[in-house]
C-alpha cells in the first residue's frame, strides 16, 4: 500500500518573485526549499533596491482603500476620486511602450491578476501608501488620485522596496518554507532523454537537492560583467548597478541547458540616470543609487552642451527607465540635468537624493563648473527657452503638464518652462543599469517553454528571469507587479500540477 507524497518544490532566488513562489507553493501544500545564492542580509534581489511601486488595475477609491488606508502627510482627505484604471487600459499602456512586441497572454494575465496579488501582498503583512510624486494631490479637500496611479511600500526613499521583502521573509518562514543562505543554483538535473525535473544542484559542492519542480527566479544577468559586454554591449561592461550584484544570469543558464527557451529583449534593460558619486549597493538594506528623476523639471544636456532626448514624453514614472539608455548613447557615457530657480528647491527635495548640486549664477559660469563648451551651454539654453510656451501658460514651479515646445529637436513633449530664473543647478548624471529584460519564456501560469513553445516538465520561472513582457520601456510599478503576479503563478502551478512519486507506506 502507497500514500502520497508531498511534493518537494525547490525555488531559486529569494526576491520578490521567489519569495512570492514561496509562499504561494507552500500555501498549496508543497515542502518548499526556497536558494538563495547570497547570504540572509542579501534577501531581496532587486525588489529590495526598489522603490517599492506597484501599478495594478483598480475600478474606483474602494479598490484602492481595499488595499491601504496609509496616506502620506497632506494627502487625507474627506473625498477621494480615482477614474478607472482598467484591465485595457493596462495591458495598452504596456503593450505601447514595448512597441507592440510583449507577449500578449502575460501581459492580459498581469493586468487581470494585479489588485488581487496587490491585495493577497497586503494580507502578508506588506503596508501600502499613496505617493504625493507619483500624482496624488489634495484639492478642496478632495484627493486625486490619476489613472493609473502607483501604490508604494510605507518606507523611506529608494529603501521602500525592502518593506515588501521583509513581511513576505517572516511569513514565509513562519508557515514552514525552508531557506537556504549560501545556496546558489547551478544546475537543474533532468532525466535523461529530456524528461521532467528532477532536483536542483547547489554550490560548488555539487550536493543535489531531490525535486518534483523547480522554480526559477534568481533574476536577471544585470550582475554579469560577460553577459552585459555580449547582450548589451561593450559599453555597459562598467556600468554602474543599482540592482543586485548578485543577478548573474546563473538561473537563466541553468534552466537554458535543461530545455528551456529564450524570450524578450535581450539587448535591452531598465537604466536610470543617477548620481555617479553614489556606490553600488550591498546589503538588501542599503539604499542604491537614488535616480535622479528630476529629468522632466529641466533639461538634460551631454558634454558638448546639446540636448539629445525629450525630457518631458510624459509623466516621470513612466519614463525614468530609459533615461540611463538615453545618457549611455551620448559622448562619455554621462551627461547633466539642468534646473533653474522656477524648479531646483523641489528637484533637491523630492528628486535627487544625496546628490550635491553644482550651482552657478550664470550659464558661462555653469558650463565651465560641469566642464562643457560655453557658447554651446548658452545657445541651448536660449533655443530650448524661446522654444518654450510664452505667457501667462507659464507657472512658478514649471510643472504644467501641456506646456511643450515649438518647433525644437528633440522636443520637450511637456512641462516645458524656459531656464532663465539664476541661479541655475546641475546634477551629474550616467546611467545606472537595474536589470536586463531578456530571459526565459513563460506561459501565463509561469510554466517554462521550450523552443517548440510545450512547457519543460517541472520547470517554472518568474521575475526578472523572464523575457517577453518589457522591451524598450515599461510603466514604472509594472516590474514589481510583474515579480508578484508571476512568482505567485509558478509557485502555485508547481505545486498542484506536479505528480510526485509515491513511497511504501
Amino acid at each position: 500500500m502507497t500514500k502520497p507524497r508531498t511534493p518537494t518544490i525547490v525555488v531559486a532566488g529569494a526576491g520578490l518573485s521567489g519569495l512570492c513562489a514561496a509562499v504561494s507553493a507552500r500555501e498549496a501544500g508543497a515542502r518548499v526549499v526556497l536558494l538563495e545564492k547570497g547570504s540572509r542580509q542579501d534577501v531581496g534581489g532587486n525588489a529590495a533596491f526598489s522603490g517599492g511601486l506597484f501599478l495594478f488595475c483598480y475600478d474606483g477609491p474602494d479598490d484602492l482603500t481595499s488595499v491601504t488606508e496609509d496616506f502620506e502627510p497632506g494627502l487625507k482627505a474627506d473625498r477621494i476620486e480615482a477614474p478607472p484604471y482598467t484591465r485595457q487600459a493596462y495591458a495598452a499602456e504596456l503593450m505601447a511602450m514595448s512597441g507592440g512586441r510583449a507577449e500578449p497572454r502575460l501581459v492580459d494575465e498581469l493586468a487581470e491578476r494585479s489588485l488581487d496579488t496587490v491585495r493577497w501582498l497586503a494580507a502578508k503583512g506588506v503596508r501600502f501608501t499613496f505617493n504625493r510624486t507619483l500624482g496624488a494631490a489634495v484639492r478642496d479637500g478632495v484627493l486625486h488620485i490619476p489613472p493609473g496611479q502607483v501604490l508604494t511600500c510605507v518606507g523611506e526613499g529608494m529603501s521602500r522596496g525592502f518593506e515588501v521583502i521583509r513581511p513576505l521573509l517572516a511569513y514565509a518562514e513562519r508557515i514552514g518554507v525552508e531557506i537556504r543562505w549560501s545556496a546558489p543554483l547551478m544546475e537543474v538535473e533532468v532525466e535523461r532523454g529530456g524528461g521532467r525535473v528532477t532536483g536542483a544542484v547547489v554550490g560548488d559542492g555539487g550536493e543535489t537537492v531531490p525535486a518534483d519542480a523547480v522554480v526559477i527566479a534568481a533574476g536577471g544577468f544585470q550582475g554579469s560583467r560577460e553577459l552585459r559586454r555580449e547582450y548589451l554591449g561593450p559599453q555597459w561592461e562598467t556600468a554602474r548597478l543599482r540592482g543586485t550584484r548578485l543577478a548573474t544570469g546563473d538561473g537563466i543558464q541553468a534552466a537554458l541547458r535543461a530545455g528551456a527557451d529564450k524570450a524578450g529583449a535581450w539587448t535591452s534593460c531598465h537604466s536610470a540616470a543617477v548620481d555617479p558619486t553614489q556606490p553600488s549597493p550591498q546589503r538588501s538594506e542599503a539604499s542604491p543609487p537614488f535616480p535622479l528623476h528630476g529629468f522632466w523639471l529641466g533639461v538634460l544636456v551631454n558634454r558638448d552642451g546639446e540636448r539629445f532626448v525629450d525630457e518631458g514624453p510624459g509623466p516621470w514614472v513612466r519614463n525614468y527607465s530609459k533615461m540611463g539608455k538615453a545618457i549611455m548613447r551620448q559622448p562619455g557615457c554621462e551627461a547633466y540635468e539642468i534646473f533653474d530657480q522656477r524648479t531646483a528647491a523641489k528637484v533637491a527635495d523630492e528628486f535627487a537624493g544625496a546628490a550635491v548640486p553644482i550651482v552657478a549664477h550664470t550659464v558661462p559660469e555653469l558650463a565651465e563648473r560641469i566642464g562643457v563648451p560655453a557658447d554651446r551651454l548658452a545657445h541651448t539654453l536660449k533655443t530650448f527657452n524661446n522654444a518654450c510656451p510664452a505667457g501667462d501658460g507659464a507657472t512658478e514651479d514649471g510643472t504644467r503638464e501641456e506646456r511643450g515646445t515649438a518647433a525644437l529637436t528633440p522636443p520637450k513633449s511637456r512641462w516645458a518652462s524656459p531656464l532663465d530664473r539664476p541661479p541655475f543647478v546641475a546634477y551629474h548624471a550616467v546611467a545606472g543599469l537595474t536589470f536586463t529584460f531578456g530571459g526565459l519564456r513563460i506561459d501565463p501560469d509561469g510554466r517554462a517553454l521550450g523552443a517548440d513553445g510545450t512547457p519543460v516538465p517541472g520547470l517554472y520561472a518568474a521575475g526578472e528571469a523572464v523575457g517577453g513582457l518589457f522591451y524598450g520601456d515599461y510603466p514604472g510599478g509594472a516590474a514589481l507587479m510583474r515579480a508578484a503576479v508571476f512568482g505567485r503563478a509558478a509557485g502555485h502551478t508547481a505545486a498542484t500540477e506536479t505528480e510526485p512519486a509515491s513511497r511504501p507506506a
